[in-house]
């Protein structure tokens, strides 16, 4: 519930004046607000969630890291931007890889450059995203096959996750996405042991 943002309170909107054009997705809201993770009922679309990589920058806005893609330094760098500074860099899709400067994965790759989306070769690319998951929040990446699932049922199963309470026995997860290590970490709720091991048997004392 920290990664919150909201559009309600003093000097803010309220849930019955708001118009659908502020609750809408907008695209500077890639890799920075969730686009699935919102509140249900009157408030859907004006209390978000910050997507899993995304950070409040030096001004107050939402930044999101991406990748420098430069044919003159082979040091990778990650740059945050903020939402008025990306639109000038045409960004490669989180799924689109170079694997080094002669052979690339994709000739042709999806970018985003000024709010539309165009496919290009590699070779246009400034920016590419970090990571495939990045512009969902942690509940929302937490559902396995998210991309195949009904909008209305990945909305629900993001405020789920947050609802959840740790078992009194854990178990691994049969079908995962992969990030609920770092989410079960975040939680507060297992011990982290010193030294690497394997746990026999626990109790209560």
């Amino acid at each position: 519930h920290g990664r919150k943002l909201s559009y309600l309170g003093p000097g803010g909107l309220t849930g019955r004046t708001a118009s659908f054009r502020i609750r809408d997705i907008h695209p500077s809201h890639y890799g920075r607000i969730c686009p699935i993770d919102t509140s249900e009922g009157i408030n859907v679309g004006l209390i978000g969630s910050l997507s899993i990589h995304a950070k409040i920058g030096y001004w107050g806005s939402p930044d999101s890291p991406f990748y420098e893609i430069s044919e003159r330094s082979t040091v990778v760098r990650i740059l945050y931007l903020s939402p008025g500074i990306d639109e000038y860099y045409k960004v490669g899709a989180g799924n689109s890889l170079a694997l080094n400067q002669d052979i690339q994965e994709e000739q042709a790759v999806p970018a985003r450059y000024r709010q539309e989306f165009l496919t290009i070769v590699w070779e246009q690319v400034h920016l590419r995203s970090i990571f495939p998951f990045q512009y969902f929040s942690v509940g929302a990446s937490l559902t396995p096959f998210i991309e195949h699932n009904d909008a209305n049922r990945a909305l629900m199963s993001s405020n789920m996750q947050r609802q959840a309470v740790p078992l009194a026995r854990s178990e691994r997860c049969i079908v995962g996405t992969g990030l609920e290590r770092q989410a079960a970490l975040d939680s507060g709720a297992l011990s982290i042991a010193e030294h690497e091991g394997k746990t026999v048997s626990t109790d209560t004392d």
